[in-house]
């Protein structure tokens, strides 16, 4: 499973670059994204890709870094499931319309040290 955490650390590091140098379309890009999947749909996916993520640690040095970022993604992935729509639809609003542009940048930091990490503890 080494290949799947070379490519979840390049993609975190692609989106951090792209959520830095083009904030306003990332914006755009995660409105439009959003709105037009249903929030079932991204509950699997959350989910599934943390499932990936649990199963691969064992692929890395610090493992244990590893399976706290799947169990988040899966623990966000049942959530996203079991909330009121109401609820998500205030989150996915704040997320969007109420976050500055400094907080995106800030967003985009951390997944570009979070995929050099992962990229540099693979074994």
């Amino acid at each position: 499973m080494k290949w799947f955490l070379y490519a979840i650390s390049i993609f975190f590091i692609a989106i951090g670059c792209c959520t830095i140098l083009y904030t306003n379309e990332s914006r755009k890009f995660a409105r439009s994204l959003f709105n037009e999947i249903d929030r079932k749909i991204i509950s699997a996916f959350e989910t599934f890709m943390g499932i990936l993520i649990l199963l691969s640690a064992s692929a890395s040095h610090h493992s244990w870094f590893i399976r706290s970022i799947g169990l988040l993604a899966v623990i966000e992935g049942v959530v996203i499931l079991l909330i009121h729509k109401d609820w998500y639809d205030k989150y996915i609003d704040w997320y969007v319309n109420s976050l500055s542009d400094q907080t995106y940048r800030l967003s985009g930091i951390l997944g570009i040290i979070l995929g050099t990490a992962v990229l540099s503890w693979i074994l």
